[in-house]
């Protein structure tokens, strides 16, 4: 709990210095489901705001947040309508240089607010699991989420914007996965444009098997294909619908999520109502 509350105290520290020369937008996303790199962790309505600060030379940080809107079974945090659910903080640096690429990198803190911590027991053994000082050892805390370190290559000017993320979980040399992505958007009326993305994963051996319950190895992982249809009611107020499908790719993956029954779906689509307002 304690590096919960020094979350808390590093936003509240951060905002005022950081919004005295930044661009600060709010957005906050009600969805039909929460999606995550493929994996359908609730497939009822979430609640999803968040804050990003683009501050000067480059700087930028990032708050978001997760919320069920009911008491369904999910697989992430059931039985939680109301409370949030993850809660991620960003930090990254874009380099100030001028051309075509653009080079950025980043930090992503995540915690899990509804997670308990337990006993640990000894698989083999079904003992209880004693630290040096013959004391039980017990799971992560709540707060204890853990760490990305990303570095992102992107062409913003070219054709479909391509971009490519190397995105390395500090908890093990395995949990690493690359993001590849593109985009479009098209001004269709004056206060009106659609946005159009896609995105695909691949990932290594060790966060194939802690996170999609496969032994495959490195793998490519997941689809998605996005599209928002945006009105600008103002200059710094826009709202929106969006429309996402996400897919298993791997045949191994897809077989073994099912087999866990721990994901209600290997594809589905979703979508919902956004909005956003910057200052």
């Amino acid at each position: 709990m304690t590096k919960y509350l020094a979350l808390v105290v590093l936003i509240a520290l951060a905002l005022p210095a950081a919004t005295l020369a930044a661009e600060v937008e709010v957005y906050a996303d009600v969805l039909s489901a929460y999606v995550y790199e493929g994996l359908v962790g609730n497939d009822e309505p979430v609640f999803q705001p968040g804050l990003d600060i683009t501050a000067p030379y480059g700087f930028a940080l990032s708050f978001w947040g997760s919320m069920n809107l009911t008491d369904v079974e999910s697989p992430w945090y059931p039985d939680s309508a109301g409370e949030w659910g993850e809660l991620n903080l960003g930090l990254s640096w874009t380099l100030p240089w001028e051309g075509p690429v653009r080079l950025t990198l980043g930090a992503l803190y995540y915690a899990y607010p509804q997670e308990s911590s337990e006993i640990l027991f000894d698989d083999e053994t079904g003992d209880m699991v004693l630290d040096e000082d013959g004391f039980a050892q017990v799971s992560r805390a709540p707060a204890d989420g853990g760490y990305d370190l990303i570095i992102e290559v992107a062409a913003d000017e070219i054709l479909l914007s391509p971009s490519v993320q190397f995105v390395h979980t500090a908890e093990g040399s395995d949990d690493w996965r690359l993001l590849f992505s593109i985009g479009h958007s098209l001004d269709l009326m004056d206060a009106l444009s659609l946005d159009l993305g896609a995105t695909a994963g691949y990932a290594g051996k060790g966060l194939v098997e802690a996170v999609y319950l496969s032994d495959t190895g490195a793998a490519f992982t997941f689809a998605q294909i996005d599209a928002s249809l945006n009105y600008a009611v103002t200059s710094a107020l826009s709202v929106g619908l969006k429309g996402a499908f996400s897919t298993l790719i791997d045949s191994d993956i897809r077989d073994a999520i099912k087999a866990s029954g721990d994901y209600p779906k290997s594809d589905i689509f979703f979508g919902g109502l956004t909005a956003s307002y910057t200052f």
